[in-house]
C-alpha cells in the first residue's frame, strides 16, 4: 500500500472521527456549563420570594397586624480609604392592610449606624416589644424615626431573623395602627415560628448563591 494511500485513508478515518463526535463534544460541552451554570438564578429567587409571602400571609391572618415587613442587612458600598463595607438595611418583603400605607420606599438602603440602640438590643436580645409607642422604650430604643406621630403607630414588634449558624440577617417588622395590641402567648409562638422559617429560606437561598 503506497504512502499516498495510506495518507487518503488517514484523512477518511478522520474526518469520519470528527463527524461522529463533533455533535457529541457540543452537548456535552452544553452540558458540562450548565452544570457549572447551576439553577436558574430569577426562578430560584421568585421560588423563595413566594415561600416568604406565604409566611407572611399566614402570619398577617394569624395576629391580625396592620403592617407586617421583612428588613435585610446588605452591603451598602465601601468606606474610604480601606475599602471596609458600609452596613445598611433595606425593607425587601411588606404586607399590609388598609389601615397602613407602604413604607418600603422610605427604608432603601439605610445606614444600619442610624439605630444604633435598637440593632444592639436586637442582636443580643433578640425581640424588641413596644406595646404602647407613646412609652419610653420608644424613645430608649431611638425608634421615634420609624414609629412617632407621622406613622401613628399604635403597637410595635420587631424580631430579629437569624440563618442558620445564628448570624443576624435581618429583621421583621410588626406595627398595629387601628389600637393597640397586646401579643398573646399564642401569637408570639406563632411569630417565632414563622421568624425561624423565614431565616431557613433565606439561608438556603444566601448560601446557594455565595
Amino acid at each position: 500500500m503506497t504512502t499516498v494511500v495510506i495518507e487518503a485513508m488517514i484523512t477518511v478515518v478522520v474526518a469520519l472521527i470528527t463527524a461522529l463526535l463533533g455533535p457529541v463534544a457540543v452537548e456535552w460541552a452544553r452540558a458540562k456549563f450548565a452544570k457549572k451554570s447551576g439553577k436558574d438564578v430569577i426562578a430560584e429567587s421568585i421560588g423563595k420570594d413566594e415561600k416568604i409571602d406565604h409566611q407572611l400571609d399566614l402570619i398577617m391572618e394569624e395576629i391580625q397586624c396592620d403592617r407586617i415587613c421583612i428588613s435585610q442587612f446588605h452591603n451598602g458600598g465601601h468606606f474610604y480609604p480601606t475599602g471596609k463595607s458600609i452596613k445598611k438595611f433595606s425593607i425587601f418583603y411588606e404586607k399590609m392592610n388598609e389601615n397602613a400605607h407602604s413604607i418600603k420606599e422610605t427604608f432603601q438602603n439605610i445606614p444600619v449606624s442610624l439605630f444604633p440602640r435598637v440593632f444592639s438590643h436586637l442582636h443580643k436580645e433578640g425581640e424588641v416589644i413596644i406595646t404602647k409607642c407613646n412609652n419610653n422604650k420608644a424613645s430608649e430604643c431611638g425608634l421615634f424615626p420609624i414609629i412617632g406621630k407621622e406613622y401613628k403607630t399604635k403597637s410595635f414588634y420587631m424580631l430579629a431573623i437569624k440563618d442558620l449558624n445564628n448570624n443576624f440577617i435581618g429583621v421583621m417588622a410588626i406595627s398595629y395602627y387601628k389600637k393597640e395590641h397586646t401579643l398573646s402567648l399564642e401569637e408570639w409562638i406563632v411569630l417565632r415560628q414563622k421568624v425561624g422559617a423565614i431565616g431557613t429560606i433565606l439561608t438556603d437561598y444566601l448560601q446557594g448563591h455565595r
